[in-house]
């Protein structure tokens, strides 16, 4: 990386360093068909403390008797990280948190007016005083409160300058979490929220990003935000979570440590093992060519490329496969050329003297080989995929709720 360009290009509102809060056992979880067991949840929280990670949004105890039980595991196997807790501004919610062993609350509540009105039925001064109250129940069940302005990108930001000050006071609230809830946010707007927010607020709080994947942009969308002086980055493994997921870990963490400059405390070499157990554990496989961790981000096959790379690695990677711990390769394929074949042949052992008329000859021969392959592996694979996502990531199937209600039913007037 050249630091001289990162200073250089460095916004003066951009942090230095960034908190990273993963919320890949709570918002990841959430993608539909998809669920953790408990095991699986502590040994996730403990490959993501031992990746650095020092904030874990850990589950929402209040409405799942799983993540109640998988937050005290997670106590007891030794997870470093602070284990927070989703929650609504509740008391029910708020107890839940406390007795899971939570360090911290993500307490959340709408802010657009779409949801304040239309699906809470409720005014802006019934979501201060819920939320003033909200924090004053965590704060003492000893407990830290960060402040969750749910569906912010579309909410009017006069309204939420004065929840700023109404709600989040210093030394009551550690962060003001904007979330993009459904994803519309774009850069240019992620920066003006935030600049405009980040004038209100006490500089003891923090600005955090949670961003939503729906139009492509959550990991655009928080390095937005950093830029504009966040300090604080919500994102998940693999960007799994609802609908189009939320801002990647991976990349987010390339993006600051490679193009800003900016210190996180996570270890990238822990990056792709992380990436390989959710993958596993979620069901929700990811393409060959997902940035930073992808199968195919550090092969190269083409053959101008190829012959550029063998001269000089930058000529086609800025990102170095080291820092994941990856390797480079070079793959022989449909648009190999002849460079590849001489550095094969002259580095084999032993090495062989190189034809350059021969060298043609084997291209030529490679690519009929591959022209000639048979694709039902191809086949093979997207009918799997196809079967998977219909059956495992489908969820349960109305008529067996509609069978558990009648079967209820029947019980209760019995």
């Amino acid at each position: 990386m050249d630091k001289k360009h990162t200073q250089a290009t460095r916004p003066p509102t951009m942090p230095e360093q960034v908190e990273v809060i993963d919320c890949t056992l709570r918002d990841g979880e959430q993608t539909p068909g998809v669920w953790f067991t408990v095991q699986e949840k502590v040994q996730l929280a403990l490959l993501l403390d031992q990746a650095g990670i020092r904030v874990l949004d850990a589950g929402f105890p209040a409405a799942s008797a799983a993540d109640m039980e998988a937050m005290q595991e997670m106590r007891r196997a030794g997870v470093r990280a602070r284990l927070g807790a989703t929650a609504r501004p509740v008391r029910q919610d708020i107890v839940a948190a406390a007795k899971a062993g939570s360090d911290e609350v993500f307490m959340f509540m709408p802010t657009s007016d779409l949801r304040i009105k239309e699906t809470l039925g409720v005014t802006r001064d019934d979501v201060s005083r819920i939320m003033r109250t909200g924090v004053d129940e965590i704060v003492g069940q000893g407990m830290t409160a960060s402040v969750v302005f749910e569906d912010s990108t579309r909410a009017d930001p006069q309204y939420m300058i004065r929840l700023v000050n109404d709600v989040c006071q210093p030394g009551t609230v550690a962060r003001l979490i904007l979330a993009d809830s459904v994803g519309c946010a774009h850069p240019a707007s992620m920066r003006r929220l935030v600049r405009t927010l980040a004038e209100q607020l006490d500089p003891s709080i923090a600005i955090s990003i949670h961003a939503h994947n729906d139009y492509g942009l959550a990991t655009a969308n928080a390095l937005a935000a950093i830029e504009a002086g966040a300090r604080s980055l919500s994102c998940t493994v693999n960007g799994i979570g609802e609908r189009a997921g939320n801002a990647d870990l991976a990349e987010c963490l390339a993006a600051m440590t490679h193009l800003h400059g900016i210190e996180h405390g996570v270890d990238a070499l822990k990056l792709p093992e992380l990436s390989r157990f959710v993958e596993r554990a979620s069901g929700i496989h990811m393409s060959a060519t997902k940035p930073v961790t992808g199968f195919n981000v550090y092969r190269h096959e083409s053959g101008v490329h190829v012959d550029s790379m063998l001269k000089n690695t930058r000529s086609y990677e800025e990102l170095p496969p080291s820092w994941t711990g990856s390797e480079r390769d070079y793959v022989f394929g449909k648009h190999s050329g002849a460079s590849l074949v001489r550095h094969v042949l002259s580095t084999a052992n032993p090495p062989r003297e190189v034809d350059d008329d021969l060298a043609r000859k084997v291209v030529e021969a490679v690519k009929r080989i591959v022209e000639e392959t048979n694709k039902n592996k191809h086949e093979r694979a997207f009918e799997a995929k196809v079967a998977f996502t219909e059956t495992a990531l489908a969820g349960v199937p109305s008529e067996v709720v509609i069978a558990e209600y009648d079967r209820l039913a029947g019980e209760a007037v019995s």
